[in-house]
């Protein structure tokens, strides 16, 4: 699906060359004076145009230096016939000495062409009759540079926005799509001009609008194009044969809107992420002064250990949240990663050094809230709350000790012992989806969707991971019987009870209620059974996620067992 505004460009095109039914309309319409006004709010819009080929419409564009520019006539420029059909670069056989070389850049149309850059190249795979024939390749200097990578559900080059979400920088728009019948290729500016700016160069656009009715034409009369002049970066001639046929083409050259040190720092602002850059303020607490405090992410607001900026709170303050600060981040796992201590939203955003404390609030510090997006921190912000209680004691001793905790809770011990197995390839099980590493996590609200939730990735990253052909080979190698209807964990207990009598038979417990859970709570959550189930877990260990970490303590000690029994 096309950006929207790229779509809005491709509709105006099309009705812009449309050709009008009455005489009178007709016209007006020859003199091209619509078209040309197409170009000229394009050249200060958001997205621009480079390259366009429509039934009456022709747009092309190369990037040349300043100083290339700098020595050209208006005369050298109409001249110009740089095509984006022609190839990046060609062999060149000649000369005195009969050698062959390489030629690259522009080919045609002026003595500075080793200079301009070709942004848009149109290819034919010649032999090739299926679609994709012709497509459009994007200069990879320019690809490089802007970070872009080509997504065709979105027809576009694409990187990921500050909210984790695709945004289209080069939208392309072929006729072998669907509905199309032209072929446009439009920038976003803000790319663009940084790239002009710092290239100290200009976007030059050759266009021409030959409007008539192909089927009546019979040529052009004599005399000379009418030349027009806008400005020094746009000028054109016009041949107007009145009621019958009319020509208009020249050049239009864009520059950057804003200064070079403005863009620069911009660019450099990007690296370290700061550009654009807004602040919330939190409730956190300021344990330099020993108070509860409203303290900004701005970097002026704080100081630390080394600088200790007098009165200033260090930036290490923490501020506290509702659990449910989290529940963003687990209803769209392909843009969220959820850890132990950190959340990620591709390659937009990552939160470190988060944790959750004994009255079950969320924490995290205002040195790497200052990093998140501003309508991130509002997300935050809308959640936070005075501190119930101190920070975790894993935080302590991770972050202000500065040691590595010896100590671990569910689902970090279980989550530990699934990364061996896979790591040593263990034969009874499988990591059937990496994703699934990062998705099961405790559940911090009293939101009986996410509890249910929480069991569902658990049983898919154990339960489903178990191998049955293995476990039956340990059984068949042991010689004991099995029904071929068992199921992997009715197989593992067969092999856990081989030397006991019947009344001496154990279960592995923690896989059976992860599986009574997954059954019950998730696939019937709307059911008595589920809210029975819900309000037992409540009731016996006080919260959603107590009883999460007391089911992840029972299936690691199962999985311990059928470790050691598939050792034996």
């Amino acid at each position: 699906m096309h950006n929207y505004t790229h779509k809005k460009l491709a509709e105006a095109i099309a009705a812009l060359d449309r050709v009008p039914a009455s005489n009178a309309e007709f016209s007006e319409w020859i003199k091209a004076c619509l078209h040309v006004e197409l170009l000229r709010d394009n050249a200060v819009s958001d997205e621009i145009i480079v390259h366009a080929i429509s039934d009456y419409t022709f747009v092309d564009a190369i990037i040349v230096p300043e100083e290339v520019l700098a020595k050209l006539t208006r005369e050298d420029l109409a001249g110009w016939q740089f095509s984006s059909h022609d190839s990046i670069a060609s062999y060149v056989y000649g000369g005195r000495e009969k050698q062959m070389w390489i030629e690259r850049g522009v080919r045609r149309g002026y003595d500075g062409h080793q200079n301009g850059i070709q942004l848009v190249f149109r290819r034919t795979f010649d032999g090739w009759k299926e679609a994709g024939r012709n497509y459009i390749e994007i200069n990879q200097e320019y690809t490089h540079l802007a970070g872009i990578h080509w997504r065709p559900e979105k027809r576009a080059y694409c990187r990921f926005n500050e909210r984790g979400d695709l945004d289209p920088i080069v939208s392309v728009t072929t006729n072998e799509d669907k509905g199309s019948t032209m072929s446009l290729v439009t920038f976003k500016w803000e790319t663009l001009e940084e790239y002009l700016s710092v290239a100290k160069a200009a976007l030059v656009r050759r266009f021409d609008f030959t409007l008539l009715k192909r089927d009546e034409f019979g040529g052009w009369s004599q005399g000379p194009a009418k030349q027009i002049q806008e400005s020094d970066d746009f000028f054109y001639h016009q041949h107007v044969m009145p009621g019958y046929a009319a020509y208009t083409n020249g050049i239009q050259i864009i520059r950057p809107r804003r200064s070079g040190s403005a863009i620069h720092e911009d660019i450099q602002d990007g690296w370290s992420g700061r550009k654009n850059k807004k602040y919330a303020e939190f409730i956190a607490y300021d344990w330099r002064n020993q108070r509860t405090a409203s303290i900004s992410t701005d970097p002026n607001a704080t100081t630390n250990y080394f600088d200790k900026k007098e009165g200033l709170p260090f930036e290490l303050s923490p501020a506290f949240f509702r659990p449910e600060v989290l529940s963003k981040y687990k209803t769209d796992r392909d843009k969220y990663t959820l850890g132990e201590r950190d959340v990620a939203c591709r390659a937009a955003w990552n939160l470190k050094a988060i944790d959750v404390n004994e009255a079950g609030q969320v924490h995290a510090y205002i040195c790497y809230l200052r990093t998140l997006p501003y309508e991130e921190q509002l997300h935050w912000l809308s959640n936070n709350e005075a501190p119930k209680a101190s920070i975790s004691r894993r935080a302590y001793v991770n972050d202000f000790k500065g040691e590595f905790v010896d100590f671990s809770e569910p689902p970090g011990e279980l989550l530990a012992e699934v990364r061996k197995w896979h790591a040593k390839k263990v034969g009874w099980w499988t990591l059937r989806d990496d994703k699934l590493l990062d998705r099961v996590n405790t559940p911090l609200t009293s939101s009986r969707d996410e509890w249910a939730e929480s069991f569902m990735d658990l049983a898919k990253l154990v339960v489903e991971g178990l191998e049955t052909s293995a476990i039956r080979k340990k059984l068949d190698a042991a010689k004991i019987e099995y029904d071929n209807k068992d199921q992997t964990i009715a197989l593992l207990e067969k092999l856990l009870d081989r030397n006991r009598k019947p009344e001496e038979a154990e279960k592995l417990t923690g896989l059976r209620t992860v599986q009574h859970l997954r059954s019950k709570a998730k696939g019937h959550a709307g059911g008595a059974g589920a809210d029975e189930l819900a309000r037992e877990a409540e009731s016996e260990h006080g919260s959603f996620a107590n009883h999460f970490k007391h089911v992840c303590t029972m299936v690691l000690g199962d999985m311990k067992t059928i470790e050691a029994m598939f050792a034996a």
